[in-house]
């Protein structure tokens, strides 16, 4: 994600125009802030997603749509190549976090389960 932003920057520094946006980066733009609004904070992924698929698919989209954004690199202000950065750094740390315990759970379901299986092996 980090290789993103580093071009997003470049072109937005050399290419700075000012102007709008065109209504492809817009769309891209907006979806990104979208995406990134539900997985910013651990209460807003409790708050949008029912299961650990809702969210990877979710996780799964916002990579994608910010791989995007880099098709539209110059026409970003710097304003917005920092909102994106700063956004994708408190996405990342709560997707991060959230992995690992989904991790954790699974591996202490597959302790829970191995755990059940000795028992009824010994009955």
């Amino acid at each position: 994600m980090k290789k993103i932003f580093f071009v997003l920057a470049a072109g937005a520094m050399l290419m700075s125009c000012g102007g709008a946006l065109s209504p492809e980066a817009q769309k891209a733009w907006d979806n990104f802030k979208e995406l990134s609004s539900k997985l910013e904070t651990e209460e807003a992924v409790d708050a949008n997603f029912e299961s650990s698929e809702d969210f990877a698919q979710a996780v799964k989209e916002w990579g994608e749509v910010g791989a995007a954004l880099k098709n539209y690199a110059t026409e970003f202000s710097e304003a917005q190549v920092d909102s994106m950065a700063s956004m994708s750094e408190k996405c990342a740390a709560v997707i991060k976090k959230a992995q690992e315990g989904m991790a954790a759970a699974a591996a202490l379901g597959e302790s829970v389960d191995e755990q059940s299986d000795e028992d009824e092996a010994e009955e």
